[in-house]
């Protein structure tokens, strides 16, 4: 038997085009699929991407402390339904989330620095605007899970316009997890209620 094993990698990449930095510093988690459950994903064709459904088999820490008995596997007519409300409502919670962190969470977010929220909430909009333009072309990966009774997709939004590191192939095998770099550019995670039906960044 197989086992999901974790695997965390530093990695050093070295970027010549910027004079402040002699290099960037990024971490990329892999935890792929056994072979028991590699049978049980289901792949969705959408209009300019692909979506993948990973089984209630799956392991992840993603979606937080939910247990395997917390975890279930989306149906492929629940997750088209679904994404008939992600494209309503992408520009909007990513909206909600952005003025959360300029206007809310401002102190956390900013420390002591002096900013003018106005223009930042402005200039960060522009780009939530443009991101939004593009969803369609952005692959998928979905995991159910069951929170306070209600039932709940996690969902990363993968832009692979650019893959630097040939993560394409991942897709199906690994949810794509990582942080700095590449990843802050190209990855986003939002979760779906599928009770209130109501898109929200993670």
């Amino acid at each position: 038997m197989k086992k999901c094993i974790n695997v965390l990698l530093i990695l050093i990449v070295a970027t010549a085009c910027r004079s402040s930095k002699s290099g960037e510093s990024y971490g990329m988690v892999i935890n792929p699929i056994s072979d028991e459950i590699k049978k049980d994903i289901q792949i969705i064709k959408l209009k300019k991407s692909t979506g993948v459904i990973f089984p209630s088999g799956y392991e992840s820490n993603l979606t937080g402390n939910q247990s395997k008995s917390n975890r279930f596997t989306p149906s492929i007519e629940e997750v088209k339904n679904a994404e008939i409300e992600i494209q309503k409502q992408y520009l909007e919670a990513n909206r909600r989330f952005v003025y959360e962190q300029v206007y809310t969470r401002n102190k956390q977010i900013y420390g002591d620095q002096k900013i003018n929220k106005q223009k930042e909430y402005s200039d960060i909009m522009k780009w939530v605007v443009i991101e939004a333009k593009r969803l369609p072309k952005f692959d998928r990966q979905y995991i159910g899970y069951i929170e306070n009774g209600e039932k709940k997709l996690f969902i990363i939004f993968i832009d692979f316009s650019k893959d630097p590191y040939n993560l394409k192939k991942q897709l199906t095998k690994s949810v794509i997890f990582g942080w700095h770099g590449w990843f802050s550019s190209n990855v986003r995670m939002e979760k779906y209620n599928m009770n209130t039906k109501v898109l929200s960044v993670h």
